[in-house]
């Protein structure tokens, strides 16, 4: 099938009626230690003094990789063989979250997550590309890592249970992002995920109507591909600094 973005794909899938309600089953999962990085809440005194119902999911994520995978063109047929970037992560609700687990299953807050793929380029301006739903991919990333990875679609659920800090299993909501075109000559870039928290800030300036312009609480994972674009290999790509918490 031919990549849909994911809001697209959200607009035209999940608004018939019931479709959210229909969600995915949270998973138990336990990944070997080390695999992944994990980006806790890190929620300060201060963003809790400005928004009292802040709350912040940890994510554990590993290392963006790479794929060929055949994808087929609905309008012509025709197959062709194309690189997938990904990234796979499980979604936790920890004791530092925020939540609690009191809260009805039907008042949680939902996980609505969306993964953006920045490069940067300098004077040229960043190149932005959007988290896209590739059924073929997706199959094909959950045969290679065996586990279920849901898509971003899929995936969006009430918060889960609160999983106790030194629990070896984690209930988590498992997800992947995956997104195809990048740049080959791609050096830095950086991976920012929204959904993982309802924080947010409301910005000095005025948007172009005059009305005031949020920024939302994100977290932000650098890397860097010290490769080049005849040779694309997940091999080189590498974490650069530590995760963060940001505001945009």
């Amino acid at each position: 099938m031919q990549p849909l973005n994911r809001r697209r794909f959200l607009e035209s899938s999940l608004l018939t009626a019931g479709a959210l309600f229909a969600g995915p089953r949270i998973g138990f999962s336990a990944i070997a230690p080390g695999v992944e990085t994990v980006a806790a809440p890190l929620i300060t005194g201060q963003e809790r003094s400005e928004q009292p119902n802040i709350w912040a999911m940890e994510l554990n994520y590993k290392p963006v990789r790479m794929i060929q995978v055949e994808i087929t063109d609905p309008k012509t047929g025709k197959s062709s063989k194309e690189l997938v970037w990904y990234l796979a992560y499980r979604a936790v609700v920890r004791s530092s979250s925020g939540i609690s687990d009191s809260v009805k299953p039907e008042d949680r807050p939902w996980f609505v997550p969306e993964f953006t793929f920045v490069i940067d380029k300098g004077r040229r301006g960043p190149q932005t590309y959007s988290d896209q739903i590739i059924p073929e991919a997706q199959a094909a990333i959950n045969k290679r890592e065996r586990h279920v990875y849901k898509n971003s679609v899929e995936i969006v659920a009430p918060l889960p249970k609160i999983t106790p800090d030194r629990s070896k299993v984690l209930n988590s909501l498992d997800g992947v992002a995956t997104w195809t075109g990048i740049d080959a000559d791609v050096v830095y870039f950086t991976v920012y995920i929204t959904g993982l928290s309802n924080g947010y800030r409301i910005l000095e300036e005025k948007g172009p109507d005059g009305n005031e312009l949020l920024a939302r609480r994100t977290l932000a994972q650098n890397f860097w591909r010290p490769g080049d674009r005849f040779e694309q290999h997940e091999e080189e790509i590498r974490l650069k600094d530590e995760p963060r918490w940001v505001y945009r």
